[in-house]
C-alpha cells in the first residue's frame, strides 16, 4: 500500500507512468490484505490519472466504502493551493461520475474549517482557491 502511494505521488509529479501504478494495483488482487477501496482513495487523492486507470476494476460495493470526502476534507488545512483545490474539484467530479459516493457536506465542512483557519493569519488571496472550491462544491450540491 505504501509503495502504491509512492507510485501515485510519482505519477502526479511526472516521475513515473500511470501504467506502472495501474499494473501494480491489478497485481494486488487476491492478496490477503488488499483493500481496493483504500487503494482507490489513495489514487483519487494523489493521482487522478491512476484513478482513471483503476476505477473500472473496483466493484460498486468497494466504491461505496470510499472515504475520499473525509480524506480531502482532512487535508484542506495543509493543501489549499490553486492546483490542489482545482485537482480536488476534478477528483470529486470524477468520483461522482464513476459511482463513488462523495459526501459534499463533509468536504464543505473541511473547506470552511480551512477558510476559518486562514482567516486568523493569511492574506485574502491565499483563501481564494478555497473559496472557489467551496463555490464549486455548492454548485455540485445543487446538481444532486
Amino acid at each position: 500500500e505504501e509503495y502504491f502511494e509512492e507510485l501515485c505521488i510519482s505519477v502526479d509529479a511526472d516521475e513515473a507512468h500511470e501504467q506502472e501504478a495501474i499494473e501494480f494495483f491489478e497485481n494486488q488482487f487476491g492478496e490477503a490484505d488488499f483493500d481496493p477501496t483504500q487503494w482507490l482513495d489513495i489514487a483519487l487523492y494523489y493521482s487522478p490519472a491512476v484513478a482513471r486507470g483503476i476505477i473500472e476494476l473496483v466493484t460498486a460495493d468497494d466504491k461505496s466504502r470510499s472515504n475520499i470526502a473525509e480524506v480531502i476534507a482532512d487535508n484542506l488545512d495543509i493543501s489549499y493551493g490553486e492546483d490542489e483545490c482545482q485537482q480536488f474539484a476534478e477528483t470529486i467530479q470524477f468520483a461522482l461520475a464513476n459511482g463513488v459516493p462523495v459526501d459534499l457536506d463533509v468536504v464543505l465542512d473541511g473547506c470552511q474549517r480551512a477558510i476559518d483557519d486562514l482567516d486568523t493569519w493569511a492574506e485574502e488571496d491565499m483563501k481564494e482557491p478555497l473559496l472557489r472550491l467551496r463555490e464549486e462544491l455548492l454548485r455540485m450540491q445543487g446538481e444532486e
